[in-house]
């Protein structure tokens, strides 16, 4: 259960950034550049194999602010040779599941996202589980927590308004800020006293 404010979740990431912003910064850059690379491609589909880069991207953060690892960019790349089937399956069937609600109506497409939110978190702390064991388990989670992440998704509401009034290069502090206060959230979710 959640128990801490919007602004104590965004005060903990804050500190929690303190001296790794440009470290941040750099991994982002990298990956979007690639992201963006591979979109422009005539051959689409080579964006669906920048899905383990994209679980490695949002687990960094995690990783961050439990002091298990700096954020390097080589983390990017080495999930495709550690662990690559299973961190491809878990945001594969993230995406399908979320399209497939969001064709009933946008609501109920939003409120599943919510509810697979933490798969990746949980996967990385589970190398037992398989994907759909690690949606499954975010499902159980996120049960009567999903309008709290979502309240501090909209807390960043101003944020993102100012990446759009600098062009987008903003989003360099930004996204790395909101990924940090989402992975103190998943911290406090599965243990409320380690916070």
């Amino acid at each position: 259960m959640i128990y801490s404010s919007s602004s104590e979740f965004r005060n903990r990431a804050w500190q929690a950034m303190e001296s790794k912003w440009l470290q941040a910064a750099l991994v982002m850059l990298v990956y979007v550049l690639i992201a963006m690379g591979a979109s422009s491609c005539t051959w689409g589909a080579l964006t669906i194999l920048l899905l383990p880069m994209e679980y490695a991207f949002t687990v960094a953060f995690l990783r961050m602010v439990r002091g298990e690892k700096e954020m390097e960019v080589v983390d990017l790349f080495t999930v495709y040779k550690e662990q690559f089937e299973r961190t491809f399956l878990v945001m594969l069937l993230m995406d399908i599941f979320i399209f497939l609600w969001t064709l009933l109506l946008i609501v109920p497409g939003i409120i599943k996202a919510y509810s697979y939110s933490m798969a990746p978190y949980i996967l990385h702390d589970n190398p037992e589980m398989t994907a759909s064991q690690a949606i499954d388990e975010s499902m159980r989670l996120m049960e009567g927590n999903k309008m709290n992440l979502f309240m501090l998704d909209l807390s960043f509401i101003g944020w993102w308004l100012l990446v759009l009034l600098t062009g987008g290069l903003l989003a360099f502090v930004v996204a790395p800020y909101h990924l940090t206060a989402r992975a103190e959230f998943y911290r406090e979710l599965i243990d409320p006293t380690n916070v």
